[in-house]
């Protein structure tokens, strides 16, 4: 059954003054039921997990474990795969410095990511391979700004340790083929890791089915709160890894032996969860997934691509209107970037803003991704979610249409 966009939005205040969200994916707004949550939970129920026996602490901890469950289920895994971080950044952080501490990474070994990337999952690696004296090699985008898939089997070489690449492109809303770019991963014997800030909040996903073996995604862009992320690691890759960092609740015991200080690390996750980790907002994830769930993730989808295709469907008619990424609806989710003909994208949303309408503009943290599209200034990007209706495309259409005729026709 398709989902009612507009009985969803009686759930998010901040859309009662008629204002038009299409900054999705930047981050998502929070229905009362994620808020309502977090805050019994803090006024209620809070205490420190995993560090007393009394009644308070062992549900606080059992709250925080079963977010843990929440999650997994969620991404087709089992509760030990999910480490709670602050963000999708972080996972991607972690993650990269994992690798680089258990040998994984090092001097020679190649990383391979691609142009479209994300600085979350392109800085974290060129950080590392400068750590490890390893290469990090990029692999190419074509016109509308897609990686050259077709050149995966000539940049995969016996050297490539790690693979990272994103799920789906925040500039041009692109989707990887996720399955064909793991299966050759694993066949030159090298780690997928999976950027899937903008794939786990808007399709299903199942990370074991999809080949994964490291993926990251953030709860603030899937209406939870801001400040947990996940850094989702394959089980028997979980186990063998040793964690980056350490401290409080990451290990079983440390003793001081005849060879120095011994450490025994926890099980995962906890080995990966150094210190205390973000309680409130888990119980605040976990609520934000069984909305969506509620839902059904196949219905997000639908929705996204049923308002893709109306918004780049009426966008290309528009003269004025320089569209990036594809032009195909069937290649993109959510996500529609683009810029008026002689007009600055923070100027475009400037004027959109005093219409209403909030969309994001800027280089959205893919610096050469917007270089090789020829947009070095940025662009202007509308991306929708289970709240935006058929009636937010067409004001965006509309004011858009209004912006030309004043600013943009020649005098």
């Amino acid at each position: 059954m398709p989902l009612d966009c507009y009985r969803i939005r009686r759930d998010f205040p901040s859309l009662s003054n008629g204002l038009v969200f299409l900054d999705n994916a930047a981050s998502t707004l929070k229905p009362r039921s994620v808020m309502e949550a977090m805050q019994s939970f803090g006024l209620n129920s809070y205490a420190n997990v995993h560090r007393g026996v009394y009644r308070l602490s062992m549900e606080a901890s059992k709250a925080y474990e079963d977010a843990h469950e929440v999650v997994a289920k969620f991404v087709g895994g089992t509760w030990e795969e999910v480490v709670f971080t602050r963000n999708s950044t972080e996972s991607l952080q972690m993650a990269a410095l994992t690798l680089y501490a258990n040998g994984v990474i090092t001097r020679g070994s190649e990383i391979l990511i691609t142009m479209a990337e994300h600085h979350a999952n392109m800085i974290p690696w060129i950080r590392v391979a400068k750590m490890a004296g390893a290469i990090v090699k990029m692999l190419p985008v074509d016109g509308e700004g897609v990686p050259r898939w077709d050149l995966l089997d000539e940049y995969l070489t016996p050297k490539t340790s790690v693979v990272a690449i994103g799920h789906i492109s925040n500039v041009t809303g692109s989707k990887a083929p996720v399955e064909e770019v793991a299966k050759k991963a694993r066949g030159a014997e090298a780690l997928l890791v999976l950027d899937s800030a903008q794939g786990v909040p808007h399709t299903p996903v199942n990370f074991k089915a999809m080949g994964v073996d490291m993926a990251a995604f953030s709860g603030h862009k899937m209406l939870g709160p801001t400040g947990i992320g996940v850094l989702w690691i394959r089980r028997d890759l979980a186990e063998e890894l040793e964690p980056p960092l350490g401290g409080g609740g990451t290990v079983d015991r440390v003793r001081l032996g005849s060879g120095g200080v011994e450490i025994r690390w926890s099980r995962s996750p906890w080995k990966f969860e150094a210190g205390t980790p973000p309680i409130i907002e888990a119980v605040g994830l976990a609520e934000a997934i069984r909305y969506l769930g509620a839902i059904g993730m196949e219905n997000v989808e639908r929705h996204e691509e049923k308002l893709t295709r109306i918004l780049l469907k009426r966008l290309a008619e528009k003269d004025y209107i320089e569209i990036l990424g594809p032009r195909s609806p069937d290649r993109r989710q959510g996500i529609v970037s683009f810029n008026i003909k002689g007009m600055k994208p923070d100027w475009a949303g400037l004027a959109l803003d005093r219409k209403g309408i909030a969309v994001r503009t800027g280089l959205h943290c893919a610096h050469i991704l917007h270089d090789a599209l020829g947009h070095s200034e940025g662009s202007v990007r509308a991306s929708l979610y289970i709240y935006n209706c058929i009636d937010d495309v067409e004001k965006l259409l509309e004011a858009l249409d209004e912006i030309h005729e004043k600013h943009g026709r020649p005098r």
